[in-house]
This record gives structure tokens, C-alpha cells and sequence, in this order.
């Protein structure tokens, strides 16, 4: 029996990093991708899985394109990709945003993604199996002021996983999205106090969520356990409806 591969791109930090062992602990053979900071591949060697990582350029469909090609070929077999990898913006008016601003933020979240769910589905349409996670954010379900661009890229992610679950559910394949809420990652924690504070202030749980907790929602999609899941954005953010 083929052991499972899972490709996570942006693995080297933060949720994909926590997703990453999240898969191993259950057993899944690792694809991961990464751009500024390498993956210390080491952390997995307990897990006894076979472990790969690739540097890639997210907002480069291109090198999407030759980066899957590989790992199609280094793995026996794909069962799952978490598409991760994105881009934070800075809080800034739509109308003080660059043109490159701009373009970096929607090449990176939202064409990226596109790019890497087309090359999977090309491999999953052929083993008629398979399923995709893909990282929008609580900003795609409900937009976020002097983060417009951001929260357009992510909405573009909850539209593409509703799409996707139609033209390919037929084939044995479901495409899902996690909407994170306020997460505890090298981003967040360098947030002043009284801004994280502030953001409690939106949340019935009245805490911040952690990596993990994203990962273990991702495996729970990619798993037997939601065969009836698809076409659905999975919040988890604390019960949280926006930080406005």
C-alpha cells in the first residue's frame, strides 16, 4: 500500500511548520515548500517519513509548474496539497497602495494558489483521488479596513475552493478552505500588546488561536474522517465574526 504525500506550501513557519508535523504525526509523507527561510527537515526524522523540501517562489506560476512537476516525481504518491503560502499587507488606505504593492499581494495569495491547485488537480484528475485545503483568512469572509487587497486576494481563495468542489467533485476529488481567524505566528506575536488585547476584545473565546489549531483542522479535511466535506470554508477564529 502507497503511503500518503502531502504538499504544503509555505512550510517553513508559523501554520504551515505546524501543519507540516501535524501530517507527519499521522503518518503522511512530506512535500514542502519554502521561499525565505529554509525547512530543517531533521524535525521529522522521529516520524519515519519521507521528507523533501523545495525552494519556490510562490508568486512565480512558472516555477510552480516545474517545482510540482518534481515532486510528482519524487513521491509515489499525492493524496493532499495545504495551500499556504501568502503574504501579509500593510495596513495602509487602498488609495496610498502602489501598483506593485498591489500586484505582488494578488500574484502571491491568490494567483499563487490558483497556480498550485491547477497543477495538483492535473495530478489528481488522472488517480481520480484526491483533496485540496486551501488558507484563506477570516479577512476573505468579511473584508478588513486598510486591508482591502489582502481581504480581496482571500476572498478569490474562498470563490476558487467553491468552484473547484463543483468541476471536480464528480472525480472523486474535494477542494475545502480554512478561514483562520487571529493566529499566534511570527507574525502576530511581534503585535503590540494592546493590539492583541484589542483583537480579544472580537473574540467569544477571548483568546488568540494557535498554529496547531489551523493543522489539525487541515488534517481533519484532508482526511476519511470529512468524505463528505467540499466546497465549504471552515472558520476557525475563536467564534470571532470580524476585528471591526
Amino acid at each position: 500500500m502507497l503511503r500518503k504525500t502531502v504538499i504544503i506550501t509555505g512550510a517553513s513557519g508559523g501554520i504551515g511548520k505546524a501543519t507540516a508535523l501535524e501530517f507527519a504525526k499521522a503518518g503522511y509523507n512530506l512535500a514542502l515548500t519554502y521561499n525565505s527561510h529554509d525547512i530543517d527537515i531533521n524535525i521529522y526524522k522521529e516520524f519515519d517519513v519521507q521528507v523533501e523540501s523545495y525552494k519556490l517562489n510562490i508568486s512565480n506560476p512558472q516555477e510552480i509548474t516545474n517545482v510540482f512537476n518534481k515532486i510528482f516525481k519524487d513521491f509515489d504518491y499525492v493524496d493532499c496539497l495545504v495551500a499556504n503560502a501568502g503574504m501579509s499587507e500593510n495596513e495602509t488606505l487602498l488609495i496610498e497602495k502602489s501598483d506593485q504593492e498591489i500586484q505582488e499581494l494578488l500574484n502571491t495569495n491568490l494567483l499563487g494558489s490558483i497556480i498550485c491547485n491547477r497543477e495538483c488537480l492535473k495530478y489528481f484528475i488522472k488517480n481520480k483521488h484526491g483533496n485540496i485545503v486551501n488558507i484563506s483568512s477570516i479577512n476573505g469572509q468579511t473584508g478588513s479596513s486598510c486591508n482591502s487587497v489582502y481581504s480581496a486576494s482571500k476572498a478569490g481563495i474562498i470563490a476558487l475552493t467553491q468552484s473547484l468542489a463543483r468541476e471536480v467533485g464528480n472525480l472523486g476529488i474535494r477542494v475545502n478552505s480554512i478561514a483562520p481567524g487571529f493566529i499566534l505566528t511570527n507574525m502576530t506575536s511581534s503585535f503590540p500588546e494592546s493590539a492583541i488585547e484589542y483583537c480579544k476584545k472580537f473574540i467569544p473565546l477571548k483568546r488568540v488561536g494557535l498554529p496547531e489549531e489551523i493543522a489539525s483542522t487541515a488534517l481533519f479535511l484532508a482526511s476519511e474522517k470529512a468524505s463528505y466535506i467540499t466546497g465549504q470554508t471552515i472558520g476557525v477564529n475563536g467564534g470571532a465574526l470580524s476585528f471591526s
